[in-house]
This record gives C-alpha cells, structure tokens and sequence, in this order.
C-alpha cells in the first residue's frame, strides 16, 4: 500500500477538556461516552499515550478480527510479553514455573490451528453440556449462602463465585479456595495492561508461577490418573500424534482461567445491574423463559466484559482512510463495536426483541472466537434462571456507593456490587 493514499491523519479527541486515553484509570471504569466521541469524530483513533491504534465502529472491529494475514495475535502484549525486563522475567519462569508460549488467542495460522484442534477435543459440545449438572449445582450452592442476609456485595458472593467454582469443575479438583483464585485472577489479568510498570510486572510473576504450578500438579495427577474433567480430556488429546507437552498445557489453561474467570463474572455482575435498573425484565424472563436466552445475549452485548484485543500489524496499511503504519498496534475494541448504532438501534437499550443480539462481537470473530462461548452462556442462563425464581425486588443496597468498576485494560465491569433483594 502507498501510505499517501491514506486521507485521514488520526489527531487528539477530547472528552471534557481531557485527551481520550485508555492508558487513563478512569476512563476504563467508564469508557462508554469515549467510545461514543470516538465513534463519531474519528472511528480510527491513535490514543496520544500508547500508541495504539482504537478501533470503534462495529464494521472495523469485526474486519479486522477476521483478518490473520496482516494483523498478527503475536503482540508481546498478552502471555507472552514483551518489556525492558522480558530478559529477567524470562528467567524467572525458566527457573521457577513454565515460560508463557503463544498458543490460542495470541498465535496466527498455521501454529494456530494445532492447539485450537487439541483444545477443541476438550470444549466439544457434548462435555459442555456435561457440566450443566455441576453449574446448576454451584449456582443453588452459592445463592444458598447469602439468601438470607440484607444486602450482599453480589460480584464477590455470587458473580466472581460461579466461574471460579466452574474453573475447580473443569480440572476435577476438590480445592475450593475461590479467594487464592482470585487472587491469581486479579494479578495474571493485571500483567495485560499495555502500560504496566516494570516494577510492578516484576511483583506480579510469583503469582503467576505460583498459579502454575497449581497447574502443572494437576495435569500431572489426570496424567496418571484419567479421569472425566475437560482437563483430563485435554491433557489427553490426540490430533495426528501430536498432544500437548507441560509447557503448551500450561499456557493455555492460563488463558483459559484467564478467559473464564473475570470476563463471565463482569457480564453476571453487568446483568444483575440491569436487572436492579430495569425490574420488569425479571417479570419477563419468569413469565417466559425464551426470554432468558435473549436476555443473556443482550447483556453480553451491552456489557462485554472482554472490551478489547491486540493485534500488530505486520504490514503498512489503511483501516477507514487512516494509514496504520507496519508495526503497529491496533485495539478491537468490542465494548464500542457492541453499540454501534448503524449495526443495533438504541445500543444502549436491553431489548428482549431484538433480532441481531447474538451477532455481538463480545466473544470475537473467525478463527480466534472464543472457545468457552458456550460455556459462559451456559453460566449465565443458569445464572439469571435461578436468580429470578428464588428472588425478587433486586435493589442497590447502598444507592451510588453499591456500584464499584474496574480499571483493568483488557476487561470492563464490576468490581463491587451491593445488593438487597426479597425472596420468592
């Protein structure tokens, strides 16, 4: 491409006087009205602090999602990083726990296509469906816990609950310690943010290690002993004589605890705080419960967790008349996509009607779709159904100050949820 070609030079947007940046806390607890700037006065945006290029308008994202041939997952962002101390921290894992490799989201074709064939094995739908059972189970065991209280702080108690329980189903484990695994939930996504100090990266690999190893046991105890866990499954899968060493294993239960963890308790957390502003969908969904699959697709578009991705582009080129150098590194920033109105009228608007829902990006797109999509729309039906049967009336227990946000890179949602309800 003849980068003159290109019209449009990408220049600074301001929101409230403030130039838009992601690297901004503040602006990631609550990016909706950037989103929306952006969307409309330059949908390509150069974000004045990273660097990167943020893709707003649903037809840019969902392009360049599907494109493997010029935009490459391999950004040394994401598990395997990139940093002025990759040398020390390499080190570290050598000598400690396992190096990060690029297997699922952060690789291209043809590597790829390997570990998306192995761990397809595990995520058919039949084993899906297997841990309906279970799911169900920790949601009647969870609700159970804080039915009878006043008011709950609804991530810590239930939202971030349930994946975490559903991550101790898929390795077969007993161990049910939901605070270490947040606690390596929170310190792993936190190695995502593109402008992450050195010092506190340093502070963050023990965690890493430490969740590795966990890891590493059981793969090692389903090695010897198969049993019927996704885990076991994968460990044990087969394309063409090849399976997964210790290493490649690692790396993408990492991404798959990673995946599972955060992402599915914001879009419970997100669902729960329509349903305190929005009663009568409750209503609905217990009148009719066709309405719940509709209503998980909507929340999931409304509030995706993922918010955005990394790609580098691996040769100069154009994306709506900007010129993108080679090099670079763009956003897909589904959260935007995801409100677009030219693709959803009324974006901001849960409708129980509407026809497209499901063709959000919150999951991705082409070969990179997330692979536990059907696992977490599993979570949230069971979710909500169970929700709204044993409980109404759900309110914020403390007005404004039940509402806490994240301000980590990659995800939006939740962090705190204070909530009161009356049961059924």
């Amino acid at each position: 491409m003849d980068m003159r070609d290109a019209e449009i030079t990408p220049s600074t947007v301001e929101l409230g006087g403030v130039p838009i940046t992601f690297t901004d806390p503040e602006m990631r607890r609550c990016p909706f009205s950037a989103y929306h700037k952006l969307r409309e006065e330059q949908p390509v945006y150069k974000d004045p602090v990273s660097g990167n290029y943020i893709l707003t308008r649903y037809k840019d994202v969902r392009k360049a999602a599907m494109n493997t041939k010029t935009l490459s997952c391999k950004t040394g962002i994401i598990q395997t990083r990139k940093s002025e101390i990759s040398e020390q921290i390499d080190r570290m894992f050598q000598e400690q726990g396992y190096l990060p490799m690029d297997t699922l989201v952060t690789n291209d074709p043809p590597d790829h296509r390997l570990y998306r064939a192995l761990v397809d094995k595990a995520f058919t739908r039949e084993k899906v469906d297997s841990l309906e059972p279970q799911i169900e189970r920790a949601v009647a065991e969870i609700i159970d816990g804080f039915i009878d209280v006043e008011e709950v702080d609804f991530f810590d108690a239930f939202a971030m609950r349930l994946p975490l329980t559903v991550f101790t189903e898929i390795l077969g484990v007993t161990d049910r310690d939901i605070d270490k695994f947040k606690r390596w939930n929170d310190m792993s996504l936190e190695t995502s943010n593109p402008a992450l100090a050195p010092e506190r990266e340093l502070e963050l690999v023990p965690a890493v290690i430490e969740l590795q190893q966990y890891l590493a046991k059981n793969v090692e105890r389903v090695r010897a002993a198969p049993d019927h866990s996704l885990l076991s499954t994968l460990v044990h899968a087969n394309v063409d004589g090849r399976s997964l060493d210790m290493r490649e294993l690692i790396s993408i239960l990492w991404l798959l605890f990673l995946a599972g963890g955060e992402t599915t308790a914001n879009a419970i957390a997100g669902g729960m705080a329509i349903l305190i502003e929005r009663p009568e969908l409750a209503d609905e969904i217990r009148a009719d419960s066709a309405k719940l699959d509709a209503f998980v697709e909507e929340v999931l578009r409304i509030k995706a967790p993922a918010t955005t991705m990394f790609r580098r582009v691996t040769a100069d080129m154009e994306i709506g008349g900007v010129a993108i150098p080679e090099g670079s590194i763009i956003e897909t920033r589904f959260g935007a996509a995801n409100l677009d109105p030219d693709v959803f009228p009324d974006p901001e608007v849960l409708d129980l009607e509407r026809e497209n829902s499901r063709a959000h990006l919150t999951f991705g797109a082409g070969i990179h779709m997330c692979i536990g999509n059907q696992l977490a729309r599993g979570e949230l039906k069971a979710s909500f159904r169970q929700l709204v049967e044993r409980m109404h009336n759900f309110r914020a227990a403390r007005g404004e100050a039940s509402f806490a946000y994240t301000s980590t890179y990659v995800a939006y949602g939740l962090t705190k949820l204070w909530l009161s309800f009356d049961r059924r």
